[in-house]
């Protein structure tokens, strides 16, 4: 029953042609020192070849580790992923039309895992209708030589909904932290378990192998059962990593956490207070939408001040955080930790979490926007040549139904200042937000008409929110003209409401806006 394997010999495992699937979100439960020898093998040898590779969330430290390593022509063939995490490699191969490219909302990811581990033909959703990933659109094809279509558009008992095929998984790749010679796999340094579970599963179910890189091994009775996230009759080969700190990282920012990891708990932990500037401007506002009890996803960047502002305002305990990677509760943390959290309640499965974005668990959202058309529809994924990827992204904006999409008014080089309350914008941004035509649909503006979202979009200078008819001007910053600094960097004109208001002034002084009142009168 000794599963305990030399690493080359791990490697050796990966045929040609197989379909290989792993576990991680950036760093946690990536199996970094298996995808670096994996490197080593194909540049020495030439083999593995025609690999396909899936993933739900992105792996590695947005630079040169995880998926980076296997990133090369020849050794990838087809490339399934939510998110492309700044791998500049694999965005150069897709670019250059050297490897077949999906991605797929990560939610609908982790659930075909669980499907294909369920014996199903595959996963049938709502998500991802009207975007993109609608077969309709571009199926989630990222380049010209990507033709085979794994989604369909259906129609099951009168409703529309999308059907991803299940993926027939040929090696499992995933990491624990600790393994006994049974293959019994603990998680107990992970800052969660993320998806390797599912990815065994799915393995596993379909006649696969399944690899684990783990930092310890010990004997079997020493191993608390309650611990074991992965059972031993799922794995076929445990390496033990020959540098933790290089290759077992916990995140690209930390070796290991025994607060990331849900030991121990902080005092004054949070986002800090953000100076009186567009960030804090737009927060504020978005701020101002919370009702008590809300529990929320927060998308990286500006909608993170939420949580500042919430925290600053002294309202910080009426929300429950939670983030992609199956956290919940406590204060996520960005940089080279995203993905972890400090404080957490708990740490859910990925695919756990997804089924709770998906039902409606969360009572609202703030996102990030990037490119905005005229009916409401937005591009968040894709421009030119620069691939980010949907991520959670689609999963949550078509599953929630309260979204505020936060964000400046024009991108790079914006400049402004708040003078005696007034907005004053010192340099314009050089890119347009607004435009006519965007190059994907990472957000359906037709899926909120037919499913009764409520959506705002809140800038440092106005507020729109979405209508059937389109975009409508309903706010307008104290400082701000609408024609001369709102309509002429639009690329369209929205509907002017005709009770045009303006944003609370509160919001542009340094005092705080009594937040407290606002959302607890609700």
């Amino acid at each position: 029953m000794n599963k305990l394997y030399k690493i080359d010999d791990a490697i050796n495992l990966i045929k040609d042609g197989d379909f290989v699937a792993a576990s991680g979100f950036m760093l946690a439960t990536c199996a970094e020192e298996l995808f670096f020898k994996l490197e080593e093998k194909f540049l020495r040898e030439g083999t593995p070849r025609n690999l396909t590779f899936m993933q739900a969330a992105g792996l590695g430290n947005t630079r040169d580790q995880g998926t980076y390593h296997i990133s090369h022509e020849g050794l990838i063939k087809r490339y399934i992923t939510g998110h492309f995490a700044s791998n500049q490699r694999m965005i150069d191969l897709v670019n250059q039309n050297k490897v077949e490219a999906y991605n797929f909302p990560q939610g609908v990811i982790c659930h075909l895992y669980r499907a294909a581990a369920a014996g199903k033909s595959g996963e049938l959703t709502r998500i991802g209708l009207k975007t993109y990933v609608d077969p309709r659109l571009e199926g989630g094809k990222m380049n010209s030589i990507t033709t085979e279509d794994l989604v369909q558009a259906v129609n099951v008992a009168g409703e529309e909904l999308l059907f991803y095929k299940s993926p027939k998984i040929d090696v499992a790749i995933i990491r624990g932290t600790t393994s006994d010679e049974y293959g019994n796999i603990t998680m107990e340094d992970e800052s969660a378990c993320i998806d390797a579970l599912d990815v065994a599963l799915a393995a596993k179910n379909n006649g696969g192998k399944v690899i684990v890189q783990v930092k310890n091994y010990v004997k079997s009775s020493s191993v608390d059962r309650t611990k074991v996230v992965i059972p031993g009759n799922l794995v076929d080969a445990v390496v033990i990593t020959s540098d933790a700190e290089r290759f077992h990282r916990q995140t690209p920012g930390e070796f290991y956490s025994p607060v990331l990891a849900g030991y121990y708990k902080l005092d004054n932990v949070g986002f800090g207070n953000i100076e009186l500037n567009e960030r804090k401007i737009i927060a504020r506002r978005a701020a101002m939408e919370l009702k008590p009890r809300s529990v929320v996803n927060l998308g990286i960047g500006i909608p993170e001040g939420i949580a500042s502002i919430a925290a600053e305002e002294g309202i910080g305990e009426e929300l429950t955080l939670t983030i992609e990677s199956g956290l919940i509760g406590g204060v996520p943390t960005g940089g080279p930790n995203f993905g972890s959290a400090i404080n957490a309640w708990a740490a859910l499965p990925m695919t756990s979490q997804f089924d709770l974005y998906n039902g409606g668990g969360l009572n609202m959202t703030f996102l990030g926007f990037a490119e905005v058309n005229s009916k409401g529809d937005i591009n968040v994924s894709k421009f030119g040549t620069k691939i980010a990827g949907c991520g959670g992204f689609i999963d949550i904006s078509q599953s929630t139904k309260k979204i505020v999409f936060c964000g400046t008014f024009t991108a790079g080089k914006f400049e402004m200042t708040v003078e005696k309350g007034q907005v004053k914008i010192i340099k314009e941004g050089v890119r347009k937000k607004f435009i006519d035509s965007i190059e994907q649909i990472t957000f359906s503006s037709e899926f909120v008409s037919k499913y009764d979202q409520d959506v705002m979009f809140i800038t440092e200078r106005c507020v729109f929110r979405l209508t059937d008819e389109g975009l409508v001007l309903i706010e307008v910053a104290p400082g701000i003209d609408v024609e001369k600094d709102i309509i002429s960097h639009m690329e369209y004109r929205p509907i002017i409401s005709k009770d045009l208001k303006l944003m609370d002034e509160k919001i542009f002084k340094e005092e705080k806006i009594g937040l407290e009142s606002i959302v607890m009168s609700k």
